[in-house]
């Protein structure tokens, strides 16, 4: 993680091609849960995402772009005796993906995207609600330190000023599984994981850019 983070600085520093290079920053909404075989029910729950990206085009209508966020992702469901817990999930992540310019006659642009990410959790916990009580709870020790998976998406910008203000809709799905060997006494009962269950981070995220 820290040599993929060393080497954006790098490119965000000493490239020296404006007309190929851009950068931007980004914020939004994700709308996330988890995917898999958990016996329970599982609901969403929104987090923020907010971050700076770089592209470089390699041709006229396709762009290499990446980028560092905070992004929330999570998930709502019932904890134990039908008490329910909204789980967040607190990651910095960097994604890779190739983006395509639409050959759509227009002002702006359409475009299409896609490609990976690679993400850390610096924390995460639940909120249970018990009764009117709420206290928060820490899952760093149950949850793994990475997640990578696949995104794609869809966006379309506007010529604003000198750059471009643009709106997006991706989906990334998680392809590691949230869910680790532990054995640990939360709220005063014992929880215990072989590890064994599939369950992959699921999020659709809408979120507004300015591109410089």
């Amino acid at each position: 993680m820290k040599k993929i983070i060393f080497f954006l600085f790098i490119i965000l520093t000493f490239i020296e091609t404006p007309a190929q290079f851009k950068y931007g920053i980004e914020a939004g909404m994700n709308f996330a849960t988890i995917k898999g075989n958990y016996p329970q029910k599982l609901s969403s729950t929104t987090g923020i995402l907010i971050g700076v990206n770089a592209g470089y085009n390699l041709f006229d209508i396709l762009q290499v772009e990446s980028g560092f966020y905070l992004s929330q992702k999570g998930v709502t469901r019932i904890l134990f005796t039908d008490i329910q817990g909204i789980e967040t999930y607190n990651y910095l992540e960097i994604p890779i993906n190739l983006k395509y310019d639409l050959p759509i006659p227009e002002q702006g642009k359409t475009f299409i995207f896609a490609g990976v990410y690679g993400a850390r959790l610096i924390s995460a916990g639940v909120n249970p609600d018990n009764e009117g009580q709420s206290s928060a709870v820490n899952l760093g020790e149950i949850l793994p330190a990475t997640d990578y998976g696949l995104n794609f998406g869809i966006g379309q910008g506007f010529n604003v000023s000198s750059g471009m203000m643009n709106i997006k809709v991706e989906y990334s799905r998680g392809l590691s599984t949230l869910d680790k060997p532990y054995d640990v006494i939360k709220y005063g009962e014992h929880f215990t994981s072989d590890g064994s269950k599939k369950l992959n981070n699921s999020v659709v995220s809408v979120r507004v850019g300015y591109e410089f």
